[in-house]
């Protein structure tokens, strides 16, 4: 009996001992999840609703932040350029590039005449650093293109780096160039998962084009992963800053601005005054409490068109 009673606490005391081994593992990362996540949100929607003196001392304004918020919305400032260039850009990426995504996706799925060179090509952002490929990208795309292009006679060439009524299509651009490296890994492998036995299933019932392939085969088998796209974007449309802080650091023409951008720049600039912060506080509250049952109404209504079931 004695025997079986120290058999039990010896196991007990090992099960013990390797819980305590595998969750000392996940305690560093659950600290910092609770400090730079649930903290710093926190935090945040408490800023959303104060004021803060230069001393540091914070006191409850109510909704006063999220007045100031709406007015520069309402106004013509950089907060309203800001919010229609990230809606803008969003409605740019769902129109003209994810049909260009999927396209040449499927020609390389199909492996047309010249898809190793579009491949390359399209690589090559995530081939090379892409800090070092957007600077040599910015440099080329800057005088030197200016001046390439005033030598062939295009007189009134602009500089599409540092004009700013270009600024924002040339940062659009390369926000779409680069993008192409990664729908290339992620469409192609969504079409090479269909089953070939369903075109030749299509061949016999008179699908005879690449199009028809396309239109009635690959694109309802690969709506999971269309959607996946649609709803990630749609609920970024105002976080992100694109290639603004490799193309200008700080100081990006107002005309190139999105909420993403203006948000960083903002919060940065007021490091040595806090006054400020409550109110970037209560514009992304705001905006986040617009956009997360909007992106929750958008993936339901995807789930509901979704021609695959399962």
């Amino acid at each position: 009996m004695s025997m079986t009673n120290k058999s039990k606490k010896g196991f007990t005391t090992f099960k013990v001992s390797s819980y305590i081994f595998s969750y000392s593992f996940l305690l560093y990362p659950i600290i910092l999840f609770i400090i730079f996540y649930v903290y710093v949100n926190i935090n945040s929607i408490i800023l959303a609703f104060q004021n803060i003196t230069l001393e540091g001392q914070r006191s409850w304004v109510g909704f006063a932040n999220f007045k100031m918020f709406l007015k520069g919305l309402t106004e013509s400032g950089l907060i309203r350029i800001s919010f229609f260039n990230s809606i803008k850009i969003y409605f740019i990426n769902l129109v003209i590039c994810m049909p260009l995504y999927i396209v040449f996706s499927w020609l390389l799925f199909k492996k047309v005449f010249g898809s190793p060179v579009i491949r390359i090509v399209i690589m090559l952002p995530s081939i090379i650093s892409s800090f070092v490929f957007c600077l040599v990208f910015r440099s080329f795309a800057g005088a030197p293109l200016q001046q390439f292009m005033i030598g062939l006679g295009a007189e009134n060439f602009p500089n599409l780096v540092d004009d700013s009524n270009y600024a924002l299509g040339t940062t659009i651009f390369y926000q779409i160039w680069i993008s192409f490296s990664t729908s290339l890994i992620v469409y192609p492998n969504a079409m090479r998962s269909i089953d070939p036995a369903l075109f030749e299933s299509g061949r016999i019932d008179g699908m005879c084009t690449m199009w028809q392939e396309l239109r009635y085969i690959i694109l309802p088998l690969i709506f999971p992963t269309v959607s996946t796209f649609l709803i990630v974007g749609f609920s970024g449309m105002f976080s992100g800053a694109g290639p603004l802080v490799a193309f200008y650091m700080y100081s990006a023409p107002a005309q190139a601005y999105t909420m993403g951008y203006y948000i960083l720049v903002e919060t940065l600039a007021k490091a040595s005054n806090p006054t400020g912060y409550p109110q970037i506080a209560a514009g992304g509250l705001m905006l986040t409490m617009i956009m997360a049952p909007l992106t929750l109404l958008l993936r339901h209504i995807l789930e509901k068109l979704s021609p695959v079931e399962g």
